[in-house]
C-alpha cells in the first residue's frame, strides 16, 4: 500500500506468535489500518511508550493472540499497561475456544475486548472500531475542554440512538438530535470549529465523523451568513443526521477500501432515498433537516442524484449542503485516502462551476480566516 495512505491509518499492534495467526491478522486488517506484528508484547509495546513515541505514531489498538494458558505476553501486557494507564492502547485479546482469557477487564483501564477463535473478517474489523471509539470518547471526556468535549460526547451518544432506534424499526427522535446539537451550536458561534473538525476524526465510525464534521460546518456557513437561533438549529441537526441512510447501507459497499463495481454504486447513492425515508416517518423532523438529508447530492445542472433536480428547483439550505458535504468528504481522511489538504478541497469545488453555486462557495470560503488551513489529519 501507498506510504503516503498508511500514514493516515489508525494504527494497530499485533501480538501473535503463531505465524499463521499474525497472517490472518494482517491480510485481513491491513487495508484499513496501518499494521505492526510482533511474536513478543514487550517488543511491541516500546512503539506505545509516551516518553519516547510522539502521539501521532503511537498505537490506539493492540491485539493480543493468547497462546496457551498462563501466556507470558498476557502477563506482560498488564504490567506496562499499568504503567501507561489511560495512555496505553486499547486491548483485544483472542484465544483459542478451549481456552480462558489470562487478562480480566477489570484489570483494565483502557477499552477491551475478549475473542475466541473462530471469527471473522467483519467482527475483528468491528471490534477494532469499537475499541478506537471507545478510546476517543473516553479523550473527550477527560481531555478537551467541556466546550468542545460535551458536543462531541452529546451527539456521538445520539448517533448510538439513532442506529438503535433504526436497528428496532422505530422512529428518529429529531427532537433529541436537535438538543444534542445545540452545545455543538455553541462550540461552533465562540470560534471552536477547528478544534472539533480535528478532534472528531480520532473516532472511528465513519458516518458518525463525516455527519458530525458537516454538521459542524453547516453550522459554521449559517453563522458566517448571519444566521441564528432555530435558524442554525436547523443547520446543525440536519447536518448530523443527513447521512442516517447509510446505517442501513451495507458495510462491505459503506466502508469498501476502493473503488465501487456499477453494481455497488446504485446501493451507495440509495442511502439518500433511505434517509429521506427514515427521516420521513419522524414526527418532529424539520423541514429544513429533510431538505438537507434529501437534496445533499442534488448538482445545480441536473447530474446529482436521487432526483435530478436543477437551478431553481434547489433553494439556498440546499445549495449550502451540497457545498458542505463535498468539502467534508474531501476533507474527512478515509482508508483508501488521506484528507485533502483545505486549499485542494476548494479548488475541486471552484472547477465545479456548472453544478455548485459558486457565489454561496465563495462566501463558503470567505468564512475561514484567512491564511488558516483545516488541520485535518485524523487525530492520534
Amino acid at each position: 500500500m501507498d506510504a503516503e495512505i498508511d500514514s493516515h491509518l489508525p494504527k494497530v499492534l499485533v501480538v501473535a506468535p503463531n505465524p499463521a495467526r499474525r497472517a490472518f491478522f494482517e491480510m485481513n486488517m491491513s487495508p484499513y489500518f496501518d499494521v505492526m506484528a510482533f511474536p513478543d508484547v514487550d517488543e511491541a509495546m516500546e512503539k506505545c511508550d509516551p516518553a519516547t513515541q510522539p502521539l501521532a505514531t503511537r498505537p490506539q489498538v493492540i491485539i493480543i493472540d493468547q497462546n496457551g494458558r498462563r501466556d507470558k505476553n498476557s502477563t506482560r501486557f498488564l504490567e506496562h499497561s499499568e504503567r501507561l494507564k489511560e495512555k496505553g492502547p486499547g486491548l483485544i485479546s483472542t484465544a483459542a475456544q478451549e481456552l480462558s482469557f489470562d487478562i480480566k477487564q477489570s484489570d483494565l483501564r483502557v477499552p477491551s475486548r475478549f475473542m475466541h477463535w473462530p471469527f471473522e473478517k467483519k467482527e475483528i474489523l468491528e471490534t477494532i472500531s469499537q475499541v478506537i471509539g471507545e478510546k476517543a470518547e473516553h479523550s473527550w471526556r477527560e481531555d478537551l475542554p467541556e466546550e468542545i468535549g460535551r458536543p462531541l460526547t452529546l451527539t456521538v451518544d445520539e448517533y448510538q440512538d439513532i442506529s438503535n432506534a433504526i436497528a428496532a424499526g422505530e422512529p428518529i427522535d429529531c427532537n433529541e438530535a436537535s438538543k444534542s446539537c445545540k452545545p455543538l451550536m455553541d462550540a461552533v458561534t465562540s470560534g471552536g470549529h477547528h478544534v472539533l473538525l480535528k478532534a472528531v476524526q480520532s473516532h472511528h465510525n465513519y458516518t458518525y465523523v463525516h455527519s458530525m464534521r458537516v454538521a459542524t460546518l453547516l453550522t459554521l456557513f449559517g453563522h458566517g451568513l448571519g444566521m441564528n437561533g432555530d435558524d442554525l438549529l436547523i443547520l446543525s441537526t440536519g447536518g448530523l443526521i443527513h447521512d442516517v441512510g447509510k446505517l442501513v447501507t451495507p458495510t462491505e459497499i459503506l466502508d469498501k477500501p476502493g473503488k465501487l463495481t456499477e453494481e455497488e454504486w446504485p446501493v451507495m447513492r440509495d442511502h439518500v432515498t433511505q434517509s429521506s425515508e427514515l427521516l420521513g416517518v419522524s414526527t418532529d423532523v424539520t423541514k429544513g433537516a429533510l431538505i438537507i438529508a434529501g437534496q445533499h447530492h442534488e448538482k445545480l445542472d441536473g447530474s446529482g442524484y436521487p432526483l435530478g433536480l436543477k437551478d431553481s428547483e434547489l433553494n439556498e439550505l440546499a445549495r449550502m449542503s451540497v457545498i458542505v458535504d463535498i468539502f467534508g468528504a474531501l476533507t474527512d481522511a478515509r482508508s483508501y485516502k488521506p484528507s485533502f489538504p483545505q486549499e485542494k478541497a476548494f479548488g475541486i469545488l471552484e472547477s465545479m462551476e456548472k453544478q455548485i453555486d459558486q457565489n454561496l462557495l465563495r462566501h463558503f470560503r470567505d468564512i475561514f480566516e484567512p491564511g488558516s488551513e483545516l488541520d485535518t489529519q485524523r487525530a492520534a
